[in-house]
């Protein structure tokens, strides 16, 4: 069962295949410019929100069908190419489009003939628009 997608990185359960996320966060944030008054307390003007901040932690285990440096190398790429996409959890889209701003892995488990077998993939989007 689909749980949602970026790019081609589909999210799914199945019981051949599993690519899971966890520690899902969304930010949003807005800015505010100060009017310094003389004698007086400052004065707030809202200037507008902030691109707002995705973050999430892929888990990647070939126990469950997936291929951990090649899901690594795919995440890889889109930092290194500026890839726009669409988020879609549960069938609905998050936000409007985001951008790859950073990527962090962990190889936790490698074979004795160095193929890798677990890993996670912490990974951050940055609406785009």
């Amino acid at each position: 069962m689909a749980v949602g997608y970026f790019a081609d990185v589909v999210f799914s359960t199945s019981d051949k295949k599993i690519l899971s996320f966890r520690d899902f966060k969304l930010s949003a944030s807005s800015s505010w410019g100060e009017h310094k008054r003389n004698g007086k307390k400052p004065e707030w003007e809202f200037l507008g929100a902030n691109a707002e901040k995705v973050s999430f932690t892929i888990i990647l285990d070939a126990n469950f069908g997936i291929n951990p440096r090649k899901e690594i190398e795919k995440l890889t790429g889109y930092v290194e190419s500026g890839i726009i996409c669409p988020l879609v959890i549960g069938g609905q889209r998050v936000g409007g489009r985001w951008r790859v701003t950073a990527l962090s892995s962990a190889w936790g488990h490698i074979m004795n003939d160095g193929k890798l077998v677990k890993a996670s993939a912490s990974i951050t989007l940055e609406e785009y628009e």
